[in-house]
């Protein structure tokens, strides 16, 4: 790892620990800002898209998938991760398709953020699909993890997530930068 000129911390040498298609871990050996040495990972993924499908009544569209990492089914916004070489209105227009069936007439970024910043590389924008198209879904349903799909009012939603039922970090950030949206698009 390179070291920002104004970073605090002095990187010695780095290695990669784990390598997969999706991810690497990155072991860094490092002179701390308060002098001691030691290891700081760093997890480098390829960046990723959260889209916030609308209906023309204002309803957003959440898939029920089933989480691997956390063991249980839950609501959240489709999402991805970006194909090399990928933009991420291109990689909102695919996944909408590949996990809804539904596309889309218009893809606006309202949003971009940097998740788990001091441990992970990778970018995460939000992406607002309107005019929508309902199609086949798609038989494999990303790999068969994907049960249903349903339009819910925005406080529905919110109240999903108060109760602790959407915990998903992309689908509450994804979510924030709808309401902000929708606050500019009021003014």
């Amino acid at each position: 790892m390179t070291d920002a000129p104004d970073s605090p911390y002095k990187t010695l040498s780095t290695k990669t620990a784990y390598k997969s298609p999706w991810l690497e871990v990155e072991e860094n050996q490092v002179i701390h800002p308060d002098g001691h040495e030691g290891i700081f990972n760093v997890i480098k993924r390829k960046n990723s898209v959260s889209i916030v499908p609308v209906d023309a009544d204002g309803k957003l569209l959440l898939i029920h998938i089933f989480s691997y990492g956390a063991q249980k089914w839950r609501w959240e916004f489709p999402s991805g991760r970006l194909d090399d070489g990928e933009e991420f209105l291109t990689a909102a227009e695919r996944e909408l398709q590949e996990e809804t069936g539904f596309t889309a007439a218009h893809f606006e970024q309202i949003g971009l953020s940097h998740p788990f910043s001091r441990t992970m590389t990778g970018l995460a924008a939000t992406v607002l699909a309107t005019d929508l198209k309902s199609g086949e879904i798609p038989p494999a349903d990303d790999n068969g993890v994907i049960s249903d799909q349903k339009f819910f009012t925005l406080d529905q939603v919110n109240d999903m997530v108060q109760k602790g039922e959407i915990n998903n970090t992309s689908t509450i950030t994804a979510l924030h930068y709808y309401a902000l949206h929708q606050q500019r698009s009021t003014k």
